[in-house]
């Protein structure tokens, strides 16, 4: 099946990052593809919850901040960082 997008396929083998449409399709993708592998996880790939009331995480706003001085461009999230 190849690697897509997990905002098309949000479930996810554990092994191989595959992803899929659906839960069932990645048993039978890791009963077909890892058989010898016992435990193999199924994840449930979860997308950020924009709605109104979204508010970024510290890590969202520091990575942003990172990015912003290293392209030189002014940020007010500087003291995550330290700075």
């Amino acid at each position: 099946m190849g690697k897509r997008s997990h905002k098309a396929a949000p479930w996810m083998c554990g092994q191989c990052k595959t992803g899929f449409e659906s839960e069932g399709a990645v048993r039978h993708h890791i009963k077909d593809a890892h058989p010898a592998i016992q435990g193999c996880g199924i994840f449930r790939c979860v997308g950020r919850v924009d709605g109104p009331d979204y508010e970024p995480s510290f890590a969202d706003r520091a990575i942003e901040a990172s990015l912003a001085l290293a392209m030189g461009e002014p940020t007010d999230d500087a003291w995550l960082l330290g700075e």
